[in-house]
């Protein structure tokens, strides 16, 4: 028996293709959009798979066939650095824009469920000894998390409107046995010529694994417990920098790789040098010493209290064949 027909945007991105895999494996039938399909060739193989090249910023290129689905999973998004443009104006046409344009696209009798994802950079910059939860406010400080949150606004008011339930995730950065760029940047030097850490290495950061925002996502579909709500979704412990080298160097094989040891002064030393070159960009350079050199937590209470379980973490999905 055929399941819901589920519209997943962004698609041929990571997250995208890794849950069109898991649900068709879970015999729902799959829509995907995206500007280009180079990344999915292996789903053309299933049979409950229809790829459909489309722009969500034009609903010109939207085809009829995406009209009438009963949930919309929502991971198209401009993300940092991808892309020439990386104006205010260019982060809300996509994200924000892009999500009025396809939830209202939608058949709104049709439509059972909008599952979104968001990002936990919608709190901004983090205090010291505060851990945000999904009741902590928002206060982006970056064109992407407050076109983010602008999304999230939209759903919210539009779910209000036409009475149709939405779940938001919150994502800490994801990565992957093939996707380690959130990871790589903070323990490789460029070219992974050696490791670093800045100062102990004992700074703390919340991760999740692609495959623990795969469960959650499967596990929220057509679950009442999910409707109306916001999740942080990360993994079950957090890291330090340390323990992401050791277990880097562990799976990975790459014991002998030296781990350089940068003194925080010297960070600090550096960042001023270049503060002093470009005054205008003062705070943004401060901001970025903090996400490096002290602890990025958040709380994941919410989700954990849950009945789904967070099964996966660092080194299970490193090794996951």
């Amino acid at each position: 028996m055929m399941r819901d027909k589920i519209l997943i945007t962004g698609v041929n991105g990571y997250l995208g293709s890794k849950i069109a895999e898991d649900l068709i494996s879970k015999n729902y039938l799959i829509l995907g959009i995206d500007l280009s399909d180079s990344n999915i060739g292996y789903l053309y193989q299933k049979k409950t798979f229809k790829f459909f090249k489309a722009d969500i910023t034009d609903i010109r290129s939207y085809p009829s066939d995406i009209k009438k689905v009963d949930i919309l999973i929502h991971c198209a998004a401009l993300v940092h650095k991808r892309s020439k443009d990386l104006s205010r104006e260019n982060y809300f046409k996509i994200n924000h824009e892009g999500t009025k344009n396809i939830i209202y696209f939608l058949n709104k009798k049709k439509l059972k469920q909008i599952i979104f994802l968001s990002t936990v950079l919608v709190y901004g910059e983090l205090a010291q000894n505060v851990l945000p939860d999904e009741t902590t406010p928002v206060a982006p400080k970056e064109y992407y998390s407050q076109s983010k949150i602008a999304a999230e606004n939209e759903i919210r008011k539009f779910a209000k409107k036409y009475e149709i339930p939405f779940t938001i995730f919150r994502l800490t950065p994801v990565y992957g046995k093939n996707f380690l760029l959130n990871i790589n940047k903070r323990v490789y030097l460029p070219k992974k010529i050696a490791f670093y850490k800045i100062g102990s290495g004992q700074q703390q950061i919340s991760l999740c694994s692609v495959h623990n925002i795969i469960d959650v996502i499967a596990n929220s579909i057509n679950n009442h417990n999910y409707f109306n709500e916001t999740f942080i979704i990360k993994d079950k412990n957090d890291y330090s920098i340390n323990e992401i080298i050791f277990v880097m160097r562990e799976v990975f094989n790459k014991k002998r790789k030296i781990v350089l040891y940068i003194p925080l002064l010297i960070i600090k030393i550096i960042f001023g040098l270049i503060t002093l070159v470009f005054p205008q960009k003062g705070k943004f350079y401060k901001y970025q010493i903090k996400k490096i050199t002290q602890d990025s937590l958040y709380c994941g209470n919410k989700l954990f209290s849950s009945r789904i379980r967070i099964n996966w973490n660092l080194k299970n999905t490193l090794l996951k064949k």
